[in-house]
């Protein structure tokens, strides 16, 4: 995520060149780089505090501090310096939480955080810690991305369903559900109110299985021995789209005849294209979004225009747009055999977690930063 400033905040899954994976890992913390991708947060470490011990999805930005939430249930909040704010204590729901995961900031300030192994949320109203409280909502199946639309409608995916969930903010009871693929994960709006979801795997995939209340490592551990099984020479996963009003214009998903692979992040630029990070695919996806313009005579919504690759593109899990148009792709993972299995070579052992940013310069239309709501074009 960006700050109004153009700076790069983000979460780090395990300690840069550990010998961490999903069974043995060091948490890492945060990181901050400048619009031209200088460092700003300390090397190694990045910025540390208030218990968090390694960031997975949850990364937000509001108006006046960075949020980020971790897989052993703590909540970091920091100034733009870096520096922590308040304490543990600080949190009303303190020790009720499980392993945490999507962080989405509305246009009003509102945070909302995804428990991903308790199955619930986390609401603070206009940002407030001190007002903060878990809200309840049916049809929760380990919740990942969330994104609230004009309407302050919240929106959530499940990472362990093929669903992605969506209630009034302020009446959490009046739940709708929509199907998308399987193991649902980045999610974003674009400007016209459009949900875009992406999908690990596509519907005629069997699903890992998964216990109901495991950690988020563990979660991660079984569905990525089970793609290292089924996946073997196989592309799949698909992207959705999701009207305001519930409809799809392609219920089983876009797959861009074969350019989405196994998608899990997502974006939408200033011209409501449509960014994924292939992390099995190892690239990134441009696709014409609702109403597509700009690209050749005959693109249609859904359609791939280009897939970005190379050498220094690993297993993505996110990718960002920042105010100058630039394409940000996050290296979650590079090999999945070492970030998988306990016991490997030493020849391998530290390339579980993938290496740093890739950026492409120039290629999507900016948005304003930072990212509350739908997306603003500068």
């Amino acid at each position: 995520m960006f700050d109004a400033d153009g700076n790069l905040w983000s979460g780090v899954n395990w300690m840069p060149g550990s010998q961490s994976g999903v069974t043995d890992n060091i948490g890492g913390g945060t990181v901050k780089f400048s619009p031209n991708g200088t460092a700003l947060s300390p090397a190694v470490t990045g910025f540390t505090g208030m218990g968090v011990d390694g960031v997975g999805w949850g990364t937000g930005i509001t108006l006046d501090k960075v949020w980020v939430t971790s897989f052993n249930g703590k909540i970091g909040l920091f100034d733009f310096e870096g520096h922590s704010i308040g304490n543990e204590s600080d949190f009303p729901m303190a020790g009720k939480v499980g392993g945490l995961q999507g962080v989405g900031v509305a246009a009003n300030g509102d945070v909302w955080i995804a428990d991903a192994t308790k199955n619930q949320m986390l609401h603070f109203p206009g940002g407030r810690v001190k007002d903060g409280h878990l809200v309840q909502v049916e049809g929760l199946k380990s919740p990942f991305g969330v994104a609230i639309d004009a309407q302050n409608r919240v929106w959530v995916s499940n990472a362990q369903s093929d669903t992605v969930v969506r209630f009034p903010a302020d009446d959490p009871s009046k739940v709708q559900s929509f199907r998308a693929g399987i193991a649902v994960r980045g999610i974003a709006l674009d400007s016209r109110g459009n949900l875009w979801v992406a999908s690990n795997l596509s519907l005629d995939v069997p699903p890992p299985k998964i216990p109901d209340g495991v950690s988020i490592m563990r979660q991660f551990q079984l569905a990525g021995e089970h793609m290292l099984k089924a996946l073997a020479g196989r592309k799949t996963g698909v992207v959705n789209m999701i009207r305001p009003d519930g409809t799809q214009p392609a219920p089983m998903g876009f797959t861009g005849a074969g350019g989405v692979n196994v998608p899990w992040g997502i974006s939408v630029d200033g011209d409501d294209n449509v960014w994924v990070a292939n992390f099995w695919g190892r690239g990134v996806v441009l696709m014409a979004g609702a109403e597509p313009k700009g690209h050749p005579q005959g693109t249609k919504t859904g359609d791939v225009v280009h897939v970005f690759t190379g050498g220094t593109i690993q297993m993505l899990t996110d990718v960002a747009i920042d105010p100058a148009g630039n394409v940000w792709a996050a290296n979650n993972w590079n090999s999945p055999e070492a970030a998988v299995y306990g016991n490997v070579s030493h020849a391998i052992s530290t390339w579980g977690g993938g290496s740093g940013f890739t950026v492409i310069y120039g290629v999507a239309a900016p948005v304003k930063a930072p990212l509350m709501g739908q997306p603003r074009t500068i």
